[in-house]
């Protein structure tokens, strides 16, 4: 099974730059892909692929975030790492 796998840069261009602001999530979610898109990528996120699911606080852009593994380690800058 191929996995498509972004750049920090890559990822970075295609989460709404409104999605990047200050505020921290208040919880973070993994488990199995569930098919939702990847804010990150835009791929879907596959059942066979871990999924990210972020909780933001009231008053964001948006109430959730979802992530391919590699896509929300370089949201949260630790993808070289």
């Amino acid at each position: 099974m191929e996995m498509s796998v972004r750049t920090e840069s890559e990822t970075a261009e295609k989460v709404d730059s409104s999605l990047m602001g200050q505020r921290e999530p208040l919880r973070t979610w993994a488990g199995r892909g569930t098919g939702v898109t990847c804010n990150g990528c835009g791929e879907p996120i596959q059942a066979h692929e871990i999924e990210y699911e972020v909780e933001m606080p009231a008053g964001s852009d948006a109430p959730t975030l979802n992530f391919h593994l590699m896509c929300y380690r370089n949201w949260t800058g630790r993808g070289s790492r």
